[in-house]
This record gives structure tokens, C-alpha cells and sequence, in this order.
């Protein structure tokens, strides 16, 4: 992919972009330069293999940056109006992720939800302390970790590698404590999970879409479609909507159900 794979994010007020050379830029709505900064220039180049994908996280008045490069990697909070260092946690060295970090909030506190390569982290939110991890390692870690109804659901990716379902709040090596379930294969490789009316739905490189109950993890309906799924899906209006790489747009309805209702051609 290209120096512009991270999606720009705005709070309503300004647009902060991020790229893949380590600059990040807020914009006013006029497009107005309000601060900018060079993150590789500031604490080392960003050397990842394919290019920096992570896009900001928004929380509060924090813009959050999952910096994980092989040679350095870094958990970097940003004053969204300045753009100075609010925490920095130190991630080590070795660590490489394109996605982009979740933050979440309950009575556990404020928490930072990482996916990359050694593990799934979790940091404060406020602070920038580490809190716990869980599960194995992966070669590439893609998708962004989703939430609802308290309960944490991620996919490590790569050659249809684990997806779980895990709650927040816990401290240290939370795999055996935290995990509600976990399926050891099967989540794509690029794609986020879609969490729907307690459905987990998700789209594979080879045209499969699945459903799972998002209480037990337990398979719903396997459907193959034509397509290649790399988009993370969406829903709304009682669909859910998967985009592939040769621009269709499948529809389904949303349920218990295998039912496609419409196949739109983009081009």
C-alpha cells in the first residue's frame, strides 16, 4: 500500500491526518494547518514492512498513536488542540501493527485496546499504563478490536488465525481469566469483526462470510460468495453490508440467516 493508508479521524472541530513517513497533521475546517508534527524524525524512523497503516484513536481531548515499528515501538498520547505528548508508553522493540488502537470505558476505568504482533494489549487510557494482555503471537496483526456490551472482541488475522471474545478490566496474562471464548482459526486476515444484535459477522480473503453467537463463539451460518473481503463490514437498518475488491457491495439481511437481499455492482 501507499504513505496514506491511515484513514483521517476528526472530533468535529479539526481533521488530523497521519502518514505513513511518521508526519501527522491537525487541519482546521478551512484546512488550515492548526499543528503538525514528524514522529519519525522525533524518535526514529518508521521502518515497518509495508508501511504504516494505524489510523489515530480519539478519546476525549487524546489523540492516541499506536506506533509499534520493528526497531521501536511506542503507545503515544497527543494533546488534540497542541498536538505536545500527554503519556508515552514503551512498547519495546520487535512489535509491528497496522491497527488501529480501540479505546473503551466502564467501570473498569478507561483502557487502550492494542492489537499487534506479540499479543493484545491494554493500557490506561489516562495515564498510558500497561494493564493486561491476552492471547498468542501473530505475524501480521490488521484488524481493530471491537466492543460491546462490556465484552472485548478481537481477531489476530493472518493465514485465518484465533478470534475471542474477552472482558476488560483485568491485570497481567488475563488469557485464562478474561477470555469468554476464543476459536482457534478462522478470522480474516484484514478485515475488523462486525459486532450486530449480538451476532459477530466477518469476511474472509476467499469469499467466505460468517456469523457467530457473540455469547459462545459457537458458528451461526457459513455463506461463500464471489468476491475477495479485505473491508471490515458495516450495518445499519436491520443489513449488514460486506465490500469487495471488485467493487460489489453484497447485502444481507441482518439474523439467524444466510439471506442475501442485494448485490450492487460499484465498478
Amino acid at each position: 500500500h501507499n504513505l496514506a493508508t491511515p484513514s483521517p479521524v476528526t472530533d468535529g472541530t479539526l481533521v488530523y491526518a497521519w502518514f505513513g513517513t511518521g508526519q501527522i497533521v491537525a487541519l482546521d475546517r478551512a484546512g488550515a494547518v492548526v499543528w503538525q508534527r514528524h514522529l519519525a524524525k522525533e524518535n526514529g524512523a518508521f521502518d515497518i514492512q509495508w508501511g504504516h497503516g494505524s489510523a489515530p484513536g480519539i478519546h476525549g481531548d487524546l489523540r492516541i498513536l499506536l506506533c509499534d515499528q520493528p526497531a521501536r515501538s511506542y503507545l503515544l498520547a497527543l494533546d488534540k488542540t497542541t498536538g505536545k505528548d500527554r503519556w508515552k508508553a514503551d512498547r519495546g522493540q520487535g512489535r509491528a501493527s497496522y491497527s488501529t488502537p480501540l479505546v473503551i470505558e466502564g467501570a473498569f476505568g478507561t483502557e487502550v485496546i492494542v492489537n499487534s504482533t506479540e499479543r493484545i494489549d491494554a493500557y490506561d487510557g489516562k495515564t498510558g499504563a500497561f494493564l493486561w494482555h491476552a492471547g498468542e503471537t501473530s505475524r501480521f496483526a490488521v484488524p481493530s478490536p471491537v466492543f460491546h456490551e462490556g465484552v472485548i472482541y478481537a481477531s489476530r488475522g493472518y493465514r485465518s488465525g484465533p478470534y475471542m471474545a474477552i472482558k476488560p478490566g483485568g491485570r497481567g496474562d488475563v488469557t485464562a481469566t478474561q477470555m469468554v471464548w476464543r476459536i482457534a482459526t478462522g478470522a480474516p486476515y484484514c478485515s475488523s469483526l462486525l459486532y450486530y444484535d449480538r451476532v459477530v459477522y466477518m469476511a474472509n480473503d476467499v469469499g467466505v462470510l460468517t456469523a457467530i453467537d457473540s455469547a459462545s463463539g459457537e458458528r451461526i451460518w457459513q455463506e461463500r460468495v464471489d468476491g475477495v473481503f479485505s473491508a471490515s463490514p458495516v450495518a445499519g437498518g436491520g443489513h449488514v453490508y460486506f465490500v469487495s475488491e471488485n467493487g460489489d457491495t453484497v447485502v444481507l439481511k441482518a439474523g439467524r440467516a444466510p439471506q442475501v437481499v442485494g448485490r450492487n455492482a460499484l465498478g
